[in-house]
């Protein structure tokens, strides 16, 4: 009799185990385009700043314009605002073969020449696209001049998770491309 209640019990325990987790990370951005590093200055990128939907380890996708839907399933493999953060710091050392971009601020005896900072305020899969709006900000630290640009664009989906975060990719991709492509232009 022990020995059913011993066999019941690891039975209703592990039932409840029975859905998986699927994890995903938004990959790696494809080589983008490569500009002449010249002698550029040490950049720092500050953290990614995203909106508090994304805070959360879940996948969400909006189902309507006042209405979002976490997966019971599919969860962010890393924080989202470390992640974007450093692809974005990647991103720019191989655009520029620059290995001096780091996040910002820091406790290093170098100082920055340039900070970039970047705010998503929608970064969401909503019916067949996803949705990604940002402003993002370069700034020279030792002249103090400033460039800063509204982002916006859309990129098509399929509704699942994996189709969802291929958009979101190619989204973030487009958002890197704009940066670099500043940052080459003004340095």
């Amino acid at each position: 009799m022990k020995r059913y209640i011993i066999w019941s019990l690891s039975i209703l325990i592990f039932a409840g185990c029975g859905a998986s987790t699927n994890y995903f990370l938004l990959g790696d951005l494809p080589n983008s385009k490569k500009y002449s590093s010249r002698s550029l200055p040490i950049i720092g990128v500050e953290k990614i700043l995203l909106p508090d939907y994304l805070q959360q380890n879940k996948v969400v996708v909006q189902l309507s314009p006042t209405q979002l839907k976490y997966s019971d399933n599919d969860e962010w493999a890393e924080d989202m605002e470390n992640s974007l953060s450093k692809q974005l710091i990647v991103a720019i050392q191989k655009s520029f073969n620059h290995p001096d971009v780091y996040i910002y601020p820091w406790d290093l005896s170098k100082q920055a020449g340039i900070k970039v900072k970047v705010s998503i305020s929608k970064f969401i899969a909503y019916g067949d696209q996803v949705y990604l709006d940002a402003n993002w900000e370069i700034v020279d630290l030792k002249t103090a001049q400033r460039s800063s640009q509204l982002f916006s664009t859309q990129v098509k989906t399929a509704s699942d998770t994996v189709s969802i975060v291929s958009s979101m990719n190619s989204a973030f991709e487009r958002l890197t491309t704009t940066i670099t492509r500043e940052i080459a232009r003004k340095f």
